[in-house]
């Protein structure tokens, strides 16, 4: 079992079993610098768009394989 760790509360595990569990927290941080505050807005949904990337991806490989396996059916 392998676990990647990123800042900010992410973590990435590759299971014995094929797995891919990504767990994350989003950080209940409180700035006052308007910079700051911006920056780790846009990292935040940069982290949301890279997991609903990877969720794309997945689906898109499962309707690959649904096609292909009914293609073969027939």
């Amino acid at each position: 079992m392998e676990k990647i760790k990123f800042e900010q509360g992410i973590e990435l595990e590759h299971t014995d079993q094929g797995e891919y569990l990504l767990r994350f927290k989003l950080p209940t941080l409180t700035v006052d610098s308007e910079p700051v505050s911006g920056h780790l807005k846009q990292a935040r949904k940069e982290i949301l768009l890279a997991v609903r990337n990877l969720l794309d991806k997945a689906i898109e490989q499962t309707e690959e394989k649904t096609t292909s396996k009914t293609r073969k059916e027939k």
